[in-house]
């Protein structure tokens, strides 16, 4: 695979993934949105080093998406109090349930709008290999 090939596929499965938790329309956030989003809902009271390290986006992208969604009064963000040079970010509970909710969602449906060309043995085919590729990536670093 060319790396090239490699950029198509990252772009395809993001906007499979996109499809697959409802993050359409209107009210649809970016990648990096959703993915700050989704680790404050399963990392309650992170920090912004802690989200950086999980999600592997640049600390001042993840900075910008805290703060523009606390403005938004989707998250809170305090101050840490055993170390005030840090701070503490968290979902308002019914975003954080909503994320979570989102996050659980099968792709079968959104592989199927972006591969009508497959036949159902083939999207299956397609969703085996999805999840032996993320099986395969989880053994190192990535989680």
């Amino acid at each position: 695979m060319r790396a090239s090939e490699l950029h198509r596929l990252a772009r395809v499965l993001r906007e499979i993934a996109l499809e697959a938790t409802g993050n359409t329309g209107a009210d649809r956030v970016n990648a990096g949105q959703l993915a700050v989003l989704e680790d404050v809902a399963r990392h309650p009271r992170s920090t912004i080093g802690d989200i950086t390290e999980r999600t592997g986006l640049a600390q001042s992208l993840v900075s910008r998406i805290v703060h523009a969604a606390a403005t938004d009064h989707a998250l809170t963000v305090e101050q840490d109090e055993t170390d005030r040079r840090r701070v503490r970010v968290e979902l308002a509970g019914e975003v954080r349930e909503a994320i979570l909710d989102r996050s659980r969602n099968s792709t079968e449906d959104a592989i199927a709008t972006y591969t009508p060309h497959l036949g159902a043995e083939d999207r299956e085919r397609l969703g085996h290999h999805l999840e032996e590729a993320a099986a395969l990536l989880r053994q190192g670093a990535w989680s």
